[in-house]
């Protein structure tokens, strides 16, 4: 009975370890999601590329994460942006996977 106790102990634990080792992760990820382009920073997220990829006119002025308009050159900002979006998610996916099989183990 008590080893029972124990197994059901250590899979409580590694299951909290997990999620606490997955939020760590995001919020690195969220980290790295950060671009810097033309004097600006900016957080790459879907709705900033979907938004970018969407506005007709080759030069416009976006706000960075410190709130200052920053002149971007529509495609080369697309470009750079949709590198390093798909470079993070990679990386995330990655250790994602290896967290979820550390888990198993």
């Amino acid at each position: 009975m008590s080893n029972e106790i124990e197994n059901l102990v250590d899979q409580v634990r590694q299951s909290t370890d997990y999620q606490i080792n997955k939020r760590i992760l995001k919020e690195k990820i969220k980290t790295d999601l950060h671009m810097p382009y033309n004097n600006g920073m900016f957080l790459i997220e879907p709705s900033l590329l979907a938004f970018i990829a969407t506005w007709p006119d080759e030069v416009l002025y976006v706000e960075d994460i410190y709130e200052n308009p920053i002149e971007i050159k529509r495609d080369d900002f697309l470009y750079h942006a949709r590198l390093h979006y798909q470079t993070a998610m990679n990386t995330w996916h990655q250790q994602h996977a290896e967290l979820k099989q550390i888990r198993k183990i």
